[in-house]
């Protein structure tokens, strides 16, 4: 069982539904919108193919809306995009005849003579040398500037808001369609957080935040931004940009830990297998760097292009999930994070690890109104798979982005019995136990009750309790 997950982001290549169908057969967990490209109605579309592949898959597959966010890009003169030759002087401006044209007017105003602006991927830059009604730039790095594209200044904040009226617009249709994750792009502080999770309360909402860690100012915060947060993305894409590129692996490890210490789900993106969206093999050095971050202890590795505009992206997809099983396969001891919050569910869910590790389990079952006591569980790392039984396809579909939970509907039941008896029933099923193996199986009691995880009851009855079952006994529960 594969415990690291794996998010794809979807587009021109991959909505197509035979596509769609063959990504999810190859172990596609999570399937990402990215606001940046395409209209509100398109990605409305999109969600609805993605939930018919997920009932004729009978699994949940987890949907996650990617804001495009204060996002300033560059309109060239000529729509072909432009030649930049070093040295050279160019206009900035909102006129038509400008060289470049901003799709913020009020971006002149937040540039300073010297301030370095990078396009793109950071492969171009060019230089301020004067400001007033437009901006005189001189070519640093030189290159061809295709139109649209994206425009920042390393090191400086430009005071924008997080959402775009695009982002607006596409996650009131999200919060319809019932998507289970929003990533928030160019998060810089945790205000920025509180500020999409207010826009989202307003949408009577409360499904968890992604901050994407992509700029200077979020790292200078990060404590504070994963505090406020319910996960966090490592965009080395920006990172790339706002860092010398040889900061970036140590940013990520930075980045992976705090998560981890803080028991949240945490995604690394960008370039993992970036040579496939031409090549249907990666580089050794790809393969490498998805290893390394699932030894680092990230949650999920993600597909961007590779999936949404490659040639092979069904390939890129099977060759990620074998390198992530295969890394696994080599941890001794999967990364154990400091991750000690000091609530009863977590005190619970450390025991139950503990136990499964001494009574040497094949699996912990856990049944979960909330998500909250998986949640929980997974931050600890056991080593053995986590099963998660849920009667709320919400949230299922939440817990396909954590690491180590498969998670599967259960029917609502009234006695911890029951629900303990159709839990060990769905291992059995899905071949995560056998006769004679052990399970532990943690339920809370009452049954039924959100938040109920508690170690306060009788053992026969608390959450925590742990269930020898002898060969007759699974065997009945086939």
């Amino acid at each position: 069982m594969r415990r690291t997950k794996i998010v794809a982001t979807l587009g021109p290549s991959s909505t197509n539904r035979e596509v769609l169908r063959q990504l999810v057969e190859q172990g596609l967990d999570v399937a990402r919108i990215n606001l940046s490209h395409g209209t509100v109605d398109h990605h409305r579309v999109v969600i609805r193919l993605v939930r018919a592949i997920e009932q004729e898959a009978g699994r949940p597959i987890g949907v996650l809306l990617d804001t495009a966010g204060p996002e300033v890009r560059i309109r060239t003169r000529n729509p072909a995009g432009l030649k930049l030759v070093h040295g050279a002087e160019l206009i900035l401006g909102t006129s038509d005849d400008a060289d470049l044209r901003p799709n913020l007017p009020a971006l002149l105003s937040y540039l300073n003579v010297e301030d370095r602006l990078v396009l793109g991927d950071g492969n171009l830059a060019l230089a301020v040398k004067e400001v007033g009604d437009v901006a005189r730039v001189v070519v640093e790095s030189a290159g061809f500037l295709d139109d649209n594209k994206k425009i920042t200044c390393p090191g400086q904040v430009w005071p924008l808001p997080v959402l775009t009226d695009l982002d607006r617009a596409a996650l009131a249709m999200g919060i319809e369609e019932g998507i289970d994750w929003v990533a928030a792009s160019f998060i810089r502080t945790a205000d920025d957080v509180v500020q999409v999770r207010r826009y989202l309360e307003e949408l009577g909402s409360a499904v968890p935040i992604i901050a994407k860690i992509e700029t200077k100012a979020a790292v200078e915060n990060l404590e504070a931004v994963v505090r406020m947060s319910d996960g966090i993305m490592v965009a080395r894409g920006d990172l790339g940009v706002e860092y010398p590129p040889e900061d970036v692996p140590w940013l990520q490890r930075a980045i992976i830990s705090a998560a981890n210490r803080a028991g949240k789900p945490v995604i690394t993106a960008t370039q993992m297998l970036e040579s496939m969206v031409h090549d249907n093999r990666p580089t050794r050095a790809e393969v490498t760097d998805v290893a390394h971050a699932v030894l680092e202890g990230t949650d999920a590795v993600m597909l961007s292009e590779e999936t949404a505009a490659g040639d092979f992206p069904v390939e890129a997809l099977a060759v990620m999930a074998r390198t992530a099983a295969a890394s696994e396969a080599h941890l001794t001891d999967p990364p154990k994070p400091r991750f000690i919050s000091g609530t009863v569910t977590d005190g619970v869910c450390h025991a139950a690890l503990t136990a499964a590790e001494d009574l040497e389990a094949r699996v912990i079952v856990t049944a979960t109104e909330t998500g909250h006591t998986a949640f929980s569980m997974a931050a600890h790392r056991p080593h053995v798979p986590i099963l998660a039984v849920t009667p709320y396809e919400e949230v299922a579909r939440r817990l396909t982005l954590v690491w180590g939970i498969q998670s599967q509907l259960i029917n609502e039941h009234r006695s911890l019995e029951a629900m303990v008896s159709d839990a060990v029933a769905i291992a059995v099923r899905y071949g995560w136990a056998d006769a004679g193996d052990r399970v532990i199986v943690t339920g809370g009691a009452p049954v039924g009750q959100a938040g109920s995880t508690n170690g306060r009851r009788p053992v026969s009855s608390s959450f925590g309790r742990f269930l020898d079952h002898s060969p007759a006994t699974v065997n009945g529960l086939r």
